[in-house]
Order: C-alpha cells, then structure tokens, then sequence
C-alpha cells in the first residue's frame, strides 16, 4: 500500500491473535500498491499492482512465513492493477483489472509447473473488486 504521505510502501506485518500483536516480517521486493493476494498451501501470493516505477506490474511473488522469504515466480500475462484473485483448485486465478483501461482478461497461475496459461474473459472488463475461491 502506501501511507498517509502517499509513499509507496514494501513492508510487511503479521497480526497474532493470540498474542493481540503485530510483528514486521520481511519487506516486500519492492514497494507496490492496487496489487491483489491470496493464501494458498500455506504460503501468499501477491499479483500485479503499482510497482516501484509507479507503473502497473505483472509479477507474482510469494510469502513463505515459515522462512519469512519471499520470491518471485512467473510473471503475468498482462501488466495489471486494482484487479482481483482467488485460489480455486490448487491454482491461482487473476480476474480483470486495469492496465491502460479496465480489463475482462482472466489468467490462471499453476504453482506446480510455475507456469501461467489465458482462460475465459470475464463477461465485461472491470477493476475494484473481489473475487473468493471456493
């Protein structure tokens, strides 16, 4: 995200309910906000967004939190923001979005082979919203 300054920001927090705290984890590759994140086999995956050059991004990167490590992984089709993901399946789906205007793209990422493959747009481009694995 980015602060109140409108800094973009690489840091990264984890919240333990038990212990009602909050810990720094290690910092993101790169500041970035608009991106999208699930959790998924126990590690999280953060797409696209705003990167360091304020321009939209088409990487995929991952959070283990066992190591607090993160690395990058194939990148996205498409360069894209303020879009949507969800983990359905054991992959990892990348809904719309903007880029250089709304998009109805729809991108699968397989965590198995690293490896991304096009699937069915969605009915009407779109950016803002969510989407949840079931």
């Amino acid at each position: 995200g980015f602060d109140a300054g409108g800094n973009d920001l690489d840091t990264v927090e984890a919240y333990d309910p038990q212990a009602d705290s909050w810990q720094q984890m290690a910092s993101m590759p790169g500041a970035r906000y608009s991106h999208a994140a699930i959790s998924m086999g126990g590690k999280i995956y953060v797409t696209g967004g705003h990167g360091d050059d304020d321009d939209f991004t088409n990487t995929l990167i991952v959070f283990d939190p066992q190591a607090n490590t993160w690395t990058e992984l194939a990148s996205m089709g498409s360069a894209r923001g303020y879009h949507a993901c969800a983990g359905i399946g054991g992959k990892l789906y990348v809904f719309g979005g903007l880029s250089d205007g709304r998009m109805a793209s729809v991108e699968a990422y397989d965590p198995i082979s690293n490896t991304w493959a096009q699937v069915s747009d969605l009915t009407s481009a779109r950016d803002g919203f969510l989407a949840v694995g079931i």
